[in-house]
């Protein structure tokens, strides 16, 4: 798999009615005024020794960061410090590791493929790591670790997918919002609040916000169009995107407090633009790619400018997560044909 198909895995693309469900599985298995202006950013490009192919997937607050990487043969995770020191970790018996999430603490959550199934994992802040699995599960998938060590994501049980919540003592919930035939948990907040989406009978997607106390609150951004939640921040601000039935992206969205959504979009005449996260301050992060198939990072603040960057000789670039002084941490490629390489950034402007 390319670095480029794992971040565009986030964007369901479907079909038909009969290959969206197929679709959604595949998802589960792996957009007012616009002021937009280039930016070099202040980029601190890495990768971990031996890497042949590096993707971060989350920055903490003291700018730890996590990911994967390959190394021709094995995926493995990994945690780069502040210093630059990079440590590289796998689940037990693991033919690939794939951090999610890494929270102010420094503990690491994530999933774990084995020769027969993939597995959940918690990484402490020293180097144990604990292996866990939803009663029935065949597979289970985690994405989202909060400051309390709560953790959520999804797992896969007679080919439906289902969410989860594993509490910091390890107890472990389930859930399906009220119509869901397969349910994508993918953010949990520091008050326990979990974002994610679901696939109804129509083979539509829609929003979920599931509260601490267990309720439902539903959501679609555009009547007849899938809506996708892909990042929530402690506030319980949501933005992810919205496409339609053919898979083309319309627009992606920031949902507030409240429950209002407005939508946006990087640029004009962007043939695919998506938001990967939003820190506490209400920043989004995330890309867009231009007609031509070149891509841009993006910043958008809580009053709707856009701030576009690019990592130095990248044509692609995918940042994957902001923390809330601005840090960024993502991959970019030189090509569509040339290994993924990790970033660094910072977007320090107000």
């Amino acid at each position: 798999m390319t670095a480029t198909e794992s971040s565009l895995a986030r964007v369901a693309p479907t079909i038909s009615r009969k290959l969206a469900f197929a679709f959604f599985l595949t998802l589960c298995a792996s957009i007012l005024t616009l002021s937009s202006f280039a930016q070099k950013a202040a980029i601190i490009t890495f990768d971990p020794p031996g890497s042949v192919q590096t993707m971060p997937m989350s920055i903490n607050a003291g700018r730890a960061i996590t990911g994967s990487y390959s190394d021709g043969t094995t995926t493995h995770g990994f945690l780069r410090m502040p210093d630059g020191s990079i440590t590289s970790f796998d689940g037990p018996g693991a033919t690939g590791t794939l951090p999610a999430s890494i929270n102010a603490a420094g503990a690491i959550t994530g999933y774990y493929f084995t020769s027969t199934t993939s597995r959940g994992f918690l990484r402490a802040p020293d180097g144990a790591i604990t292996t866990f699995d939803p009663p029935t599960a065949d597979y289970t998938y985690v994405y989202s670790i909060n400051s309390r060590g709560a953790v959520t994501g999804f797992y896969i049980a007679a080919a439906v997918s289902h969410g989860f919540v594993r509490d910091s003592d390890g107890t472990i919930s389930t859930f399906d919002p009220p119509a869901s035939i397969g349910t994508v948990a993918n953010s949990i907040n520091e008050a326990g609040a979990i974002a994610g989406y679901y696939l109804d009978s129509s083979y539509l997607i829609h929003g979920f916000l599931r509260a601490p106390d267990g309720t439902f609150a539903t959501f679609t951004v555009i009547e007849g169009q899938n809506t996708q939640p892909i990042g929530m921040n402690s506030s319980g601000e949501i933005t992810g995107t919205t496409y339609d039935t053919t898979g083309n992206i319309v627009a992606d969205f920031v949902r507030t407090v409240d429950g209002s959504i407005t939508t946006f979009l990087p640029t004009q005449g962007s043939s695919i633009a998506v938001p990967f996260a939003i820190n506490n301050a209400g920043r989004i992060v995330g890309f867009f790619t231009n007609p031509q198939g070149i891509s841009r990072g993006f910043v958008r603040r809580p009053n709707g400018s856009i701030t576009t960057f690019e990592a130095p000789g990248a044509t692609l670039i995918f940042p994957e997560s902001i923390n809330s002084a601005g840090a960024i941490a993502g991959y970019y490629q030189a090509n569509g044909n040339s290994n993924p390489h990790g970033f660094r950034g910072l977007h320090s402007s107000p």
